[in-house]
């Protein structure tokens, strides 16, 4: 299978990302698809790399990445760069200052990520993929829960969102959800967002996109969790 062999490339490409920057004492931490990856039980397929630094450590990752076969390119926001394999390829995402998220055209601040980063273990989500452990720095709960609700219409963010309320809801911080939203200025995006999601479950179509990308059904009792939850966190942030 093409999407394995890419994961594989992907996981060890991050991996070496991870290690020559500690090396080069360069800070960074995972986002993304990765990131949902360490926290959760692994619901859905990622190859892209998705990561924040500070500015002061562009130029050496510029220089790791172009040994690593990626042709990187600066943009307003960071890098962007993108790997050819046999059959694929994976595209890498840097972003210093800040995260900016193109569907919205909303922004949450790199410091944040940044200063509250854990070190945490990534897999991939077919067979030898999950065999691969990726030690590295990941945005906290509270963050990703944040990243993953500033964005709209983009099916992978609900099937992250619903992983991540599934799994670690228990582990969730409100308060601390809370204080970086107002922080942020985001905490009636985030709430809008949230009951946006809430409305897609009792459409019924957050069951559909569950079962189009993982391949599992989305139960009416886990369906009616995720509504308390997502409720909690509006109220939390109203």
């Amino acid at each position: 299978m093409m999407e394995d062999k890419v994961e594989r490339e992907s996981l060890k490409d991050l991996e070496t990302i991870v290690k020559e920057a500690k090396n080069w004492k360069l800070n960074l931490v995972v986002i993304g698809g990765y990131a949902i990856r360490a926290y959760t039980k692994g619901y859905r397929y990622t190859k892209d790399i998705d990561l924040v630094s500070p500015k002061k450590d562009i130029g050496g990752l510029i220089a790791l990445l172009k040994d690593l076969g990626y042709k990187v390119k600066e943009t307003q926001f960071g890098l962007k760069g993108k790997k050819k394999l046999n059959g694929g390829f994976i595209n890498l995402d840097i972003s210093i200052h800040e995260v900016w998220d193109v569907s919205t055209d909303k922004r949450y601040p790199a410091d944040e990520i940044l200063k509250e980063s854990r070190s945490m273990e990534i897999s991939g989500f077919f067979e030898k993929g999950r065999k691969i452990r990726v030690k590295a720095s990941v945005a906290s709960l509270e963050d990703l829960i944040i990243l993953k609700l500033m964005t709209r219409g983009r099916e992978r963010d609900v099937i992250d969102i619903i992983s991540l309320l599934i799994d670690r809801w228990n582990n969730l911080d409100l308060e601390k959800l809370a204080i970086k939203c107002s922080r942020s200025n985001l905490s009636r995006h985030i709430r809008d967002q949230a009951l946006g999601i809430v409305a897609l479950i009792r459409l019924g179509e957050a069951r559909k996109i569950w079962l189009s990308i993982t391949g599992q059904r989305l139960m009416r009792k886990t369906e009616t969790e995720l509504i308390r939850h997502l409720r909690e966190i509006d109220k939390r942030l109203s």
